[in-house]
């Protein structure tokens, strides 16, 4: 039970609802999106995905709860040998959403990992918003004519 680890925490506010970051990020597909440094593309299997990753390919799960926030990310080289990265979305007081993830990482780290999550939680954010964004659009155009 000695093996060397890093915890690190990253968030990201989004000008939307936690529902609307939590259905973005819960869904796998998502992942080429936004986890630009990390998923380069995705092959759905049960459970999941298998990622190909700069470093090869790895299962990568979701699962959670919608009603809490809670989001569990789950990697590793196979689905049974995958490990829980938490994350989680909640309502700020003004109404929007804070994306909170904690990254359990491995020694030695990955170069460059606090700007390759600033990037990717920085994408979550103008996806969601720009999708949102232009829901409202459509909805809009659809009251008014």
């Amino acid at each position: 039970m000695s093996e060397s680890f890093a915890i690190r925490s990253y968030h990201v506010v989004v000008d939307a609802t936690p529902e609307s970051v939590y259905d973005f990020v819960s869904d796998v597909n998502n992942m080429p999106r936004w986890a630009i440094h990390f998923c380069k593309a995705i092959r759905p299997v049960a459970g999941g995905g298998i990622v190909t990753t700069p470093g090869g390919e790895m299962f990568f799960g979701i699962t959670g709860d919608r009603k809490a926030g809670v989001i569990d990310w789950w990697a590793g080289p196979t689905k049974e040998l995958a490990e829980r990265w938490p994350t989680r979305v909640v309502t700020l007081p003004d109404g929007r959403a804070l994306y909170q993830v904690t990254a359990i990482l491995r020694h030695p780290l990955p170069p460059n990992i606090d700007e390759h999550f600033a990037d990717e939680l920085e994408l979550v954010k103008r996806i969601v918003e720009e999708e949102l964004a232009h829901a409202w659009e459509f909805a809009d155009s659809q009251a008014g004519g």
